[in-house]
């Protein structure tokens, strides 16, 4: 496909629907909008008004590539008639590639799913991760835990540097460790020990992910929780490397979906 043509990638996942413009090599825009319960019309709020930011008309499109769990449900539909799927783990590399050349790991922790995905230098899939039942629902779980400490994500994440005591959340099950959070909050805990637990019980979960896949010296994270510093933090220290969040992390799957078009 000609790579002077205009693309848009949709992601579409359980939590949010991502929505990316580009030309070839430049990113013109992006927009993320809650999916909700209507995955078509969420898909075309986030199209609109990503094309209403960068001032490009519908009709300047040459296609749109669909990825994320609901990617089928926009395929070939009216009135968006996705015309390519990916699957989300090819999306992740191609996106996580494009954002960190180096990079040859990429952590995407979704709303329902994480997965972590091996790749080569030209973002070819080598293997591929996914959570187990116990660590499905990560992202929800972290924004319910926020929502019920009445902070928002990013104010969990900025208290959780400030814990001064270690507490852990043991339970191992994302849903039964919602009741553990509330029994250290009926107890009287610090909230920023609270939310440094809910982090730390996150990352414990990806990191046992982690070792079913080789090392790699550049290890990326994608998804909006990429974005919290004191997740970062931990994943790296349980690691035992430096692991960092990509530019625009909620993006990257919607990214390597236009990626994937532009290459053939």
């Amino acid at each position: 496909m000609n790579k002077g043509k205009i693309l848009a990638g949709l992601d579409v996942g359980h939590v949010n629907t991502k929505a990316v413009i580009m030309r070839g090599q430049e990113i013109l825009g992006y927009c993320i909008v809650p999916t909700g319960f209507n995955v078509v019309a969420a898909a075309q709020t986030a199209l609109n008004q990503t094309l209403d930011k960068v001032g490009i008309s519908r009709g300047e499109l040459a296609g749109i590539v669909a990825t994320g769990i609901f990617k089928d449900m926009i395929y070939d539909v009216p009135p968006l008639n996705a015309t390519k799927n990916v699957l989300e783990y090819v999306a992740d590399a191609k996106g996580a590639l494009f954002l960190n050349k180096n990079s040859r790991t990429v952590i995407d922790i979704g709303g329902n799913v994480c997965k972590v995905i091996h790749y080569d230098q030209n973002g070819d899939v080598l293997d591929v991760i996914y959570n187990d039942k116990c660590a499905d629902g990560l992202g929800i779980f972290y924004a319910a835990m926020a929502k019920a400490l009445g902070l928002s994500e990013q104010e969990m994440s900025e208290l959780a540097l400030k814990s001064t005591n270690d507490i852990s959340i043991a339970i191992q099950c994302a849903v039964s460790a919602e009741s553990e959070v509330v029994t250290l909050m009926c107890e009287g805990m610090d909230v920023a020990d609270i939310a440094n637990a809910i982090l730390k019980f996150i990352t414990e979960r990806v990191a046992a992910m982690c070792t079913y896949i080789p090392p790699a010296k550049e290890i990326v994270v994608a998804g909006s929780l990429a974005k919290s510093k004191a997740l970062i933090k931990h994943l790296s220290s349980l690691m035992k490397q430096d692991v960092s969040a990509l530019d625009i992390p909620e993006y990257v799957g919607a990214i390597g979906a236009v990626v994937t078009s532009y290459e053939g």
